[in-house]
C-alpha cells in the first residue's frame, strides 16, 4: 500500500511524535510505501519569502537522520505551502492533527482514503478551538489512542472511532535492576503547556520537601536548554536533562523509583507508560488517557488534577513505603507490557484494507 502521513511538525520530542514515527517506520519495515508529509507554517504577508512560497510550490526533503531521538528511516517532507497538488496519490491519507485534517478533508479518494489519528482533544488547549472540534465531524475514519478520547468522539461529537493504545517500544524501554538510591528518586518532564501540570508537581515536590521527606528530583524536557529559570521558580536546584535520546532517557527512567505525572489532561500519556516499561512507580493525576492504563493502587497512585496536595500525598506514601512502589511497579510493568506493537500494526493494516475494499 501507499501511505502517506500529513503531520503538522517533526521536530518535537512527543510521545504523540514518536508513536507516528514508530507506526511510519514499522508500515515501511513491513513492506509499505510510507511517506511523510509536513504542513507549512502559515503564510505571513509581510514575510520576505512570503511571495516566493506561494509561487513556487515545492516540497524540500531533509533525511532520515533529522530525527536524532529515534531510529527513522522515513525521509521528511516540508511543504512551501499547503496546497494539494503537493500531496501524491496513495491508498491511504492520514491526517495526524487537527490542522491536517482542516487541509486535507477536502481531498478527493485518489489522495487516499482519509483517516484521522486523533491523539489528543486538541480544542481543550489550541488556540483554535472552533476550529479543532469541527474537524471531528469531517468525514475521516477515527482512530484513537486511548478509551478516553474514544469516549469524547462518541458522547461529545456523536463519532465512532478505534482504539490504538500506543505500546512502548521495548527495544529502547526495558526494566533493569534499581540502584539503592533510586526510591528516593523522582523523574518527571517539564513541559511549559499549562495543561501539562508542571506547576503543579512543582508546588506538590515543595510540599514533599516541607514535610522532611527524603526525595531528589530529576527533570527532563526539551524546551529550556538552561535550567536556570526552572531552579529560580521552584526554589530549590535538581537534576535536569536536555532533550534527551531514547537510551538516555531509559537510563533516567530506570534510575528513578517513581515517575511523577501532573498534568491536567493527556490523550495517552507515553513517558508515564515508558517510565513504567522500565519498572518505575507512576504517580499521576486523572488524566483521562491514563485510564487504559493507570489504576489507583493496583498500578498507579491516582490523584484529582490540578491538586498539588492530593499529589504531594501520594509521593509522600510511595516515598515512605518501598514495597508499596515496588508493588505498584510490578503491577504497572506487566500492565504496559500488554500493549503490542505487532498487534496494533496487524489491526491498522486490517482497517486500511477493510476501507479500500469497501471502497471499490
Amino acid at each position: 500500500m501507499k501511505i502517506t502521513f500529513l503531520a503538522s511538525q517533526y521536530a518535537r520530542i512527543s510521545g504523540g511524535n514518536r508513536a507516528l514515527f514508530e507506526y511510519a517506520n514499522r508500515l515501511k519495515k513491513m513492506g509499505h510505501s510510507v511517506r511523510w508529509f509536513v504542513l507549512a507554517r502559515p503564510a505571513r504577508w509581510y514575510r520576505m519569502d512570503h511571495w516566493s512560497r506561494i509561487f513556487n510550490k515545492k516540497v524540500s526533503v531533509l533525511a532520515p537522520d533529522v530525527i536524532d531521538w529515534m531510529d527513522n528511516k522515513i525521509p521528511i517532507e516540508l511543504l512551501s505551502v499547503n496546497n494539494r497538488s503537493l500531496i501524491p496519490n496513495a491508498d491511504i491519507l492520514l491526517a495526524t492533527a487537527w490542522q491536517t485534517a482542516d487541509f486535507s478533508a477536502s481531498f478527493s479518494e485518489d489522495k487516499g482514503k482519509k483517516f484521522y489519528f486523533v491523539q489528543h482533544h486538541e480544542s481543550l488547549w489550541t488556540r483554535e478551538k472552533s476550529k479543532a472540534q469541527r474537524t471531528y465531524y469531517m468525514p475521516f475514519r477515527k482512530m484513537v489512542i486511548s478509551t478516553w478520547l474514544k469516549e469524547i468522539l462518541n458522547t461529545q461529537y456523536r463519532q465512532e472511532a478505534d482504539v490504538f493504545v500506543t505500546p512502548v517500544n521495548n527495544d529502547i524501554f526495558f526494566k533493569t535492576d534499581k540502584n539503592k538510591n533510586a526510591g528516593i528518586r523522582v523523574c518527571m518532564l517539564h513541559h511549559d503547556y499549562d495543561w501539562k501540570g508542571y506547576k503543579d508537581a512543582i508546588e506538590a515536590v515543595k510540599k514533599v520537601r516541607s514535610e522532611n521527606c527524603k526525595i531528589e528530583l530529576v527533570v527532563f524536557g526539551e524546551k529550556l536548554k538552561d535550567p536556570t529559570p526552572l531552579y529560580e521558580e521552584a526554589g530549590f536546584k535538581f537534576e535536569y536533562h536536555y532533550r534527551p535520546t531514547g537510551e538516555a532517557l531509559r537510563k533516567i527512567y530506570s534510575s528513578c523509583g517513581t515517575f511523577l505525572c501532573s498534568s491536567w489532561h493527556e490523550g495517552l500519556g507515553m513517558p508515564a507508560m515508558e517510565a513504567m516499561m522500565c519498572g518505575t512507580a507512576l504517580v499521576t493525576t486523572d488524566t483521562g488517557g491514563s485510564w487504559d492504563y493507570a489504576l489507583n493502587e493496583e498500578t498507579a497512585l491516582v490523584s484529582p488534577s490540578r491538586d498539588p496536595e492530593a499529589l504531594a500525598k501520594n509521593l509522600v506514601r510511595i516515598l515512605g513505603d518501598d514495597s508499596l512502589r515496588i508493588k505498584l511497579a510490578e503491577m504497572g510493568y506487566q500492565k504496559i507490557k500488554q500493549f503490542s506493537w505487532d498487534i496494533n500494526c496487524e489491526h491498522l493494516i486490517k482497517c486500511f484494507e477493510n476501507s479500500l475494499n469497501n471502497h471499490k
